[in-house]
């Protein structure tokens, strides 16, 4: 590696994150990958072209600084989005052309490996394409969802704006990282003979290093998006018509949402027969969500049979192989390519609700069966989903692009 020769660190530049170093699913594979690579002696950047944060909601994050390790930048120089449009849009402009400066900066101090683009913005990724070719460093992209096939990003743009993503833009990387099959089979058939480096759902394991707590009602337990409003029916219409009398309650943790589909959600519940076996959870701290999942008698992740969710790998996947707890899905997209039913997860063939319900039940009247699958879940969790184990291999595979589609 010619940088480190010079004494320099192998330097990794993340473009397209927004709101780093809060947020969810996003944000903590970009700390993951970011920790990967330091432990291997690299360094990365997250750059952010704009702020996210309500004026009205501080928070204490900085326009630059540092987080476990990893440094990052706000190129407008706030972390808040204004709430007036000429201000707004003057500060994109700003963020625009600071980040362009500030890989130029970096480009002539020799302090430029290489860049991750993790967003699916048509324009934003076009002009990394362009500032990559200005300035001479190749870029990789996240790849983790197939956007034209994603059922909630609707309106005329949104689908120009992934249509022309998918179909002109991905081509056009120097590299993928890949997080399924799929996609990945995807990018050889538009790219061919350009790397390819799979990372798979990661996960820090170490929080869910804790004893389970004792005397606690049991309880199956749900996580994920109120805007997967179809997958939260599934869960509820499986745990209400899962055969035999079962003390087993339900907790679902979901994010986002508008008030009056929490609403509408509550009435949902209320007409359940189990209804009064079912508990909302929403907005809890990272330490009380790591408590549930390491609590839960079983952990609920249903795919359902489509584009979207056979070319994503959601992220809370690694979370509950790190908690030991059974998980409970269905054969698509890269469960089959993982996880082998009965032994490190249960795994309904069909997205069919009595097939589900079943499974939920076996988990229910056999623990100690249950225990043990979730135990081997964890095991295989530790050999493929375990962050620290991609940062000298996505170091190597970094390293060796040249920005013409290959590897030096």
């Amino acid at each position: 590696m010619k940088r480190e020769q010079q004494g320099k660190k192998f330097h990794v530049v993340y473009l397209g994150e927004s709101g780093f170093p809060v947020g969810l699913a996003a944000i903590q594979k970009t700390i993951l990958l970011g920790k990967a690579l330091i432990a291997t002696g690299a360094k990365m950047t997250v750059i952010n072209r704009r702020g996210k944060f309500k004026p009205g909601q501080p928070v204490e994050v900085q326009p630059e600084g540092d987080y476990e390790g990893i440094h990052y930048v706000y190129t407008t120089g706030t972390v808040y989005k204004p709430q007036g449009f000429l201000r707004r849009n003057l500060l994109k402009l700003k963020g625009i052309i600071g980040e362009y400066r500030y890989l130029r900066r970096l480009a002539k101090a020799g302090d430029l490996g290489a860049g991750i683009i993790s967003c699916r913005d048509f324009i934003q990724v076009a002009l990394y394409r362009l500032y990559s070719w200005l300035l001479g460093f190749p870029i990789a992209l996240l790849y983790v969802e197939f956007a034209s096939a994603m059922e909630h990003r609707r309106g005329l743009y949104t689908k120009i704006n992934d249509y022309l993503f998918d179909n002109f833009m991905v081509k056009r990387m120097d590299a993928a990282l890949p997080i399924s099959e799929l996609l990945a089979d995807n990018f050889r058939k538009v790219a061919p003979g350009k790397p390819i480096f799979k990372i798979p759902v990661i996960c820090d394991f170490k929080p869910f290093e804790q004893p389970k707590r004792e005397g606690r009602k049991p309880y199956f337990l749900y996580c994920g998006a109120l805007s997967y409003k179809e997958v939260v029916d599934f869960i509820l219409d499986s745990f209400d018509n899962m055969p035999g009398q079962s003390d087993v309650n339900l907790h679902l943790l979901v994010s986002g949402g508008k008030k009056s589909e929490y609403e509408q959600l509550d009435a949902d519940i209320r007409k359940m027969k189990k209804g009064d076996k079912v508990r909302v959870f929403s907005n809890v701290p990272y330490s009380e969500l790591v408590d549930l999942y390491v609590n839960a008698i079983g952990l609920l992740i249903p795919l359902r049979p489509t584009l979207q969710d056979a070319a994503r790998f959601p992220h809370k996947i690694g979370e509950y192989t790190a908690a030991a707890n059974p998980i409970i899905t269905t054969r698509i997209g890269e469960v089959p390519h993982y996880f082998e039913d009965g032994k490190t997860a249960l795994i309904s063939d069909n997205y069919d609700v009595a097939e589900y319900a079943e499974k939920m039940k076996f988990v229910a009247d056999n623990p100690g069966e249950a225990a043990r699958i979730g135990e081997q879940g964890r095991e295989l969790g530790l050999r493929e989903f375990n962050y620290i184990n991609y940062g000298p291999r996505l170091k190597t595979f970094l390293s060796g692009l040249n920005g013409n589609g290959r590897h030096a």
